[in-house]
This record gives structure tokens, sequence and C-alpha cells, in this order.
């Protein structure tokens, strides 16, 4: 086989190849962009993870909350003691009657018996203890709002996730339209290369380097097939989907929103920016924490009523109640409290410490984003004049053809290059709106809900 044949035969195979369709035994799915946020949203595994985490947190306060209220307990005993201490009493101890000794021998009187049983049942209220048991809410409930402020986050993450895979797929499968029309244009040219050659027009050298071109462009067909395979498995997992699910996404995405002055953004981000508000509720736990162990130095006081039952206890009725106070108080622990209160002061000066970074990183990210947001309309402004003198190109490239002033190779060269024009328009387009993307996330709000 000659160097003529053969490259006939790989410019005919390539061909072949950018023409097939390909074939996908998995499911097909539609979506558009907001579908996909939703569909995310509700089927993303983490941020299944994260409301179980707050169900948890829910239920942990609930528990707290009971803390307030009267508990009652039981608590019963079986009990065999091996020996027994006996009254014994002489004889004559009472004295004589008529002559005889009272008693007349000597008696050893049991106490109780080797079994004892008891139970009781016991109803008790903390009283100084309440202060604890309220800021021990206080904890819970920011505990809640703090697990309440990571979902949302991870909503927004989400979310953000979503627009970038779902752009980066459709400039993927315009690039990829673009270099099929790339390698149709290489596989043009090197045919033409062949017959120059073979004409004597033209040096073997022409063919080596059409052939170059043709699997360079082969080349970039497949890695931008291979990026696409990649992109669409990770939508799929981000989505909840079966990770081989064809995926058919609507191009159609909003193109246009309102867009606020920089500092409305700094102000609502520090309302709303789910990061800032969880580093808050953090606050309120510290300053809880802080009440609470300042709490620890009052005397524990508990009001209860108890109501018993013995077998086997001497000198007790086996039914008999018991009401009164109860105090504990810890008078000294070697400055174990006051260690413990000022650990707690350290922990409330780092949150609110951690709230004014947050808020001074907010703001660094809204106005990168702000101004990335202002680079890309710029960037749209100039692909787009790209893409119109690009396709004004393939035109005249058209009615040359047509005429017979240019070869088919350079017809196939104008429409590669107005298809990359496109993937780049769609490239910057979709880059303006990611911005706008990452611009909401750092305010607080969900992109595309």
């Amino acid at each position: 086989m000659n160097c003529v044949t053969l490259s006939r035969t790989l410019a005919n195979a390539v061909l072949a190849f950018l023409t097939a369709a390909p074939e996908y035994a998995a499911e097909v799915r539609r979506l558009t962009l907001t579908e996909a946020v939703h569909l995310a949203i509700a089927q993303n595994r983490a941020l299944k993870i994260a409301r179980l985490k707050v169900m948890e947190h829910e239920q942990k306060k609930a528990g707290e909350r009971s803390s307030y209220f009267p508990a009652i307990t039981n608590q019963s005993n079986i009990l065999h003691i091996t020996d027994l201490q006996n009254v014994a009493i002489p004889a004559g101890a009472f004295g004589t009657a008529a002559g005889t000794l009272v008693p007349t021998r000597d008696v050893a009187l049991p106490q109780g018996q080797k079994t004892l049983y008891s139970s009781g049942t016991q109803i008790s209220q903390p009283l100084t203890q309440l202060i604890r048991i309220h800021e021990a809410n206080r904890i819970a409930a920011a505990d809640v709002a703090v697990s309440r402020d990571d979902l949302k986050k991870a909503e927004t993450q989400v979310a953000l996730q979503v627009h970038s895979l779902y752009f980066g797929i459709l400039i993927a499968r315009l690039q990829k339209q673009a270099a099929e029309q790339q390698s149709r244009y290489a596989g043009e040219h090197l045919l033409e290369s062949e017959e120059d050659v073979q004409g004597g027009s033209a040096l073997n050298v022409a063919v080596i380097q059409g052939r170059a071109g043709l699997l360079e462009s082969q080349q970039s067909v497949l890695t931008a097939e291979l990026q696409l395979s990649d992109l669409n498995t990770e939508l799929n997992d981000l989505l909840g989907l079966p990770l081989d699910t064809q995926l058919e996404l609507d191009p159609s995405v909003p193109a246009t929103f309102d867009q606020r002055p920089r500092e409305e953004y700094v102000q609502t981000a520090w309302s709303e920016n789910p990061e800032i508000m969880a580093a808050e509720e953090s606050v309120k736990k510290a300053r809880a924490g802080v009440t609470a162990a300042k709490s620890a130095y009052i005397p524990d006081v508990t009001a209860y009523a108890r109501q018993s039952y013995q077998d086997g206890v001497p000198f007790l009725v086996r039914n008999f109640g018991t009401f009164g106070v109860n105090l504990n108080w810890e008078v000294f622990d070697f400055g174990k409290r006051r260690a413990v209160v000022r650990e707690r002061e350290a922990q409330l000066a780092q949150a609110e410490e951690n709230v004014r970074r947050l808020k001074e990183e907010v703001a660094v990210a809204i106005e990168r984003s702000y101004n990335k947001l202002e680079r890309t309309q710029s960037l749209v402004q100039v692909a787009n004049q790209v893409v119109k003198l690009r396709t004004e190109s393939e035109r005249l490239s058209q009615n040359q053809l047509t005429q017979g002033l240019v070869l088919v190779s350079e017809r196939r060269q104008a429409t590669a290059a107005t298809y990359k024009a496109q993937a780049d328009y769609l490239q910057a387009s979709l880059g303006y709106l990611l911005a706008w993307a990452e611009l909401e996330q750092a305010v607080g709000h969900t992109p595309g809900l």
C-alpha cells in the first residue's frame, strides 16, 4: 500500500468516525438548568446528610427542653445480708415476778430479715439548675440554626457546581463540533495535497504535514469526547443519577439578570450569607457557654417527693413517703470552675473575631466576583463581534467555492473557524453567567432558584 492510498484510507476513516452516530444503551435524561438545580438539591447525597444533621440537632434540642420539667424515677433493690445483729435480753432483765425471773431465760430478738426488698418512686424538680438548663437550650438552639445555615451553604455550593458542570458540558459539546469541523478540513486538505503531489505541483512534505494535521485534529476530537464524558459523569453524580445516564441539556439558559450596586450586595451578604449567619449563631452559643460556666458556682437545689416500699428493714413501716429539698454544692475545686469560665470567654472572643473575619472575606469575594462579572461582560461583546466576522467569512468562502475560486478545504477551514468562534462566544457567555452565579453564592442566595 503506497503513501497516497494510506493517506486516503486514514482520511476516510476519520470522516466516517466523525459522522457516525454514537450508540448509547443508557437512559437519556433531558434537563434545563433550573431542573438540574432542583434535582441536585433534592437528590444530592451530601445535602441529604446535611438535612439529617439538622434533624439530629432538632431532636437534641427537644431533649434539652425536657430538662425544664420534673423527672420521675424509680429505684428498686433486693439485698441479701450474710448475718444480722440480734437484740439480746438476759434472764431477769425486767426484774422478778413472784420470785420468777422476767424473762426466765436469755432471749435473742432478730432485727429484720436477711433478704431485704425496697422500691421507691421519686419525682424531682431542679430549681437552681434551671439556669444551666436554660443556657443548654440556647446552645442546642444555636446548633440547630448552625446546621440549617450549613445546609443552606451546601445547597448554594451544589447549585454553583451544577452551573459550572452544566455550562462546561455545553461548551465541551460545541468545542467538539469545532474539532470535528477542523478534522474535516484536515481530511480535505490532505486529499488535496495528495492530488497536488500526484500532479507534480507539490512535494511529499505537504502530504506528511497534512497527515500530521489530520491526526492532531483527530486527537482533539477524542480529547473533547473524553472531557465531555467526564463532565457528564460528574454532573450525574452531583444530581444523584446513575453515572451512565446520558444528559441532553437545554442550551437556553437565562442570559439577563438585575445587577445591583456593589455596596448593596455586601450589605445583603452580611445579613443573609449562611456562613456569616452560622458564625453569628456560634457567638450566641459561646455566650450561653460563658453563662453556664458561671452558674457552676451556684449550689444545685432540687425539690423532691418520694413514695417507698420496704420489706425486711426493722422499725420501718412497709409503705411510707418522704419529701424535701436536696442541696449539692461543690465548695472548693482548686480553681477548676474559674478555668472553665476563662476557657468559655476565650471561645466567645474567638467566635466574635471569626464573624469579623468572615465579613471581610465575603466582602472581598463579592468584590472579586463583581469585577469578574464586568470583565466577562466585555469578553462576551468581543466574542460576539468575532462570531459575526467569522460567519461573514464563511458566507464569502461559500460564494467563492461556488464560483470555483477556492478549494473545498478552504471552505471547510472557514466553517471550522466559525464553529470555534461560536464555541468561544458560548464560553464567554456562560463564563459571564457563572460569574453571576458565584456572586449570588457569595451573597447567600442559591443560584438558579
